[in-house]
């Protein structure tokens, strides 16, 4: 791997944990919420710094534009999307946003190094989803 490899990677991963922690104090403030003003201000607050954060901490570079920047060719948003797949990371609406990269990637002019690592998680991808299916089948009542 690349040290840009390795330094996204670990943005990726930082950035995760932080969204997971955002959107954690979201769920710890909303249950008091109804308690008093100040509950209720606590958890405006925390949707607040939720939402303001979001879009720079989901994808390096920012969410808002990325798919754009992709298939422009940016170099650096590129390397990001593979790594974001490869890694696949869990936080509030990263499926969605997986499921969205892996689509775009495929057409983003990769280089042959990438494709070969997008063509890796998509072959899992749908290893998995094909064993998902046959588990479903298997347990369904006839």
């Amino acid at each position: 791997m690349t040290d840009t490899t390795d330094r996204l990677k670990a943005q990726i991963r930082r950035n995760a944990d932080e969204i997971a922690r955002l959107h954690g104090r979201i769920h710890e403030t909303v249950r008091k919420r109804g308690q008093s003003e100040a509950r209720r201000q606590q958890w405006q607050r925390a949707c607040e710094e939720f939402h303001a954060r979001y879009d720079r901490l989901a994808f390096p570079g920012g969410l808002d534009g990325a798919f754009e920047r992709l298939a422009a060719g940016d170099p650096e948003t590129m390397e990001a999307a593979i790594c974001f797949v490869e890694l696949r990371p869990y936080f509030f609406r990263s499926g969605y946003l997986f499921e969205k990269l892996l689509r775009r990637a495929r057409h983003a002019p990769l280089s042959e190094a990438q494709a070969a690592r997008l063509e890796t998680v998509r072959a899992a991808r749908d290893a998995w989803r094909a064993a998902k299916r046959m588990s479903q089948k298997e347990s369904a009542p006839e």
